[in-house]
């Protein structure tokens, strides 16, 4: 398997240094036009830079992949094309941004109809998109159970969480003759409560975290036609909601 760094600028300062000191007193409203004034200045400032010196620019240009994948396979979160969401950026929140989540290089970014601006993943707290929160979190001795450090959909956030890593990577087929590339996903499922973190790898792993009211929960599961291996999400979500109830 290979990864593809497809970034063609170099990153110093954020994206938005030229907004943020104006912006944080300012209400909703303000923020969404000094949002939408920062990326036209910063497309300018693209433009006036992209000759020999392009490493003024501050943020970086994103590129799509220099290939097409097979099977109508493509790196992003849900679908190929941009989506409406919201982004926490140095302690902003930006609203209504069109912006698309590449699971292959886990970088986010935002675009108009010719731009796309990578956005600095150290500077991103959460966003969503597709109706779906993302948290950024870095893997610790407090969570040393998560695969990687980055972006993790909250499926659901109660006095405990559960999250969701969806990775995606490129597998490439040399057997034709041609390179064929692929997309596979790899998916990993964690709950948090109390500051500590499990891994859920099977039916039986949410059973012994939710150990205190393993009865109910397999009752439960049964009851409602709950199945890990057909629809994970769901059956995760909905099991992970019932035992939050238990312990209220």
């Amino acid at each position: 398997m290979r990864l593809y760094g497809i970034a063609i600028c170099s990153i110093t300062a954020g994206l938005f240094s030229l907004s943020v000191n104006t912006t944080r007193a300012q209400t909703p409203a303000d923020d969404s036009l000094l949002y939408k004034n920062a990326v036209h200045r910063t497309i300018g400032l693209y433009h006036a830079a992209i000759g020999e010196q392009s490493g003024l620019f501050n943020g970086c240009q994103y590129a799509q992949f220099p290939f097409s994948f097979a099977e109508n396979g493509h790196p992003f979160f849900k679908t190929n094309t941009a989506g409406t969401g919201s982004v926490l950026y140095d302690n902003i929140l930006y609203e209504n941004v069109q912006m698309q989540f590449d699971e292959v290089q886990e970088v986010l970014f935002i675009q108009d109809s010719v731009h796309r601006i990578q956005l600095l993943n150290q500077r991103i707290a959460g966003f969503t998109l597709f109706d779906n929160s993302f948290i950024h979190i870095v893997k610790d001795s407090q969570n040393a159970v998560l695969v990687n450090s980055g972006f993790y959909n909250v499926l659901y956030n109660g006095k405990i969480k559960l999250l969701k890593k969806e990775e995606k990577m490129i597998r490439e087929d040399v057997s034709t003759g041609v390179i064929l590339r692929y997309i596979e996903i790899l998916n990993y499922y964690y709950i948090e409560q109390n500051n500590a973190w499990y891994s859920i790898k099977n039916k039986n792993s949410i059973l012994d975290i939710f150990k205190d009211h393993k009865k109910e929960i397999r009752q439960y599961i049964k009851k409602n036609k709950l199945s890990y291996r057909k629809d994970r999400d769901n059956m995760l979500v909905k099991t992970t909601a019932y035992y939050d109830q238990l312990i209220k």
